[in-house]
């Protein structure tokens, strides 16, 4: 059996409410803030800031990432990876 991953579309306001319930914030330049590390959140896949009009919050996980074909694609390899 495949694995299956849904992907949903959040709008701003639920996608705000996500990420202060995984304390996360966005700062004044529009970035995503990592609450407990009090510094910008870096993305695990791009090693770079993750400004709050590119993040995708990973589902199943709180995985927050600078959205891109590249981002995703690599997401699923290692999901895959991992279950086999």
């Amino acid at each position: 059996m495949e694995p299956e991953i849904e992907f949903l579309d959040l709008s701003p306001e639920e996608k705000i409410l996500l990420l202060d319930v995984l304390d996360f914030s966005i700062d004044k330049e529009g970035y995503i803030y990592d609450e407990l590390l009090k510094e910008r959140h870096i993305c695990p896949y791009t090693k770079k800031e993750v400004l709050f009009q590119n993040a995708s919050i990973l589902p199943g996980s709180t995985l927050v990432i600078n959205t891109s074909a590249l981002t995703i694609s690599e997401y699923i390899t290692d999901k895959l990876e991992k279950k086999y």
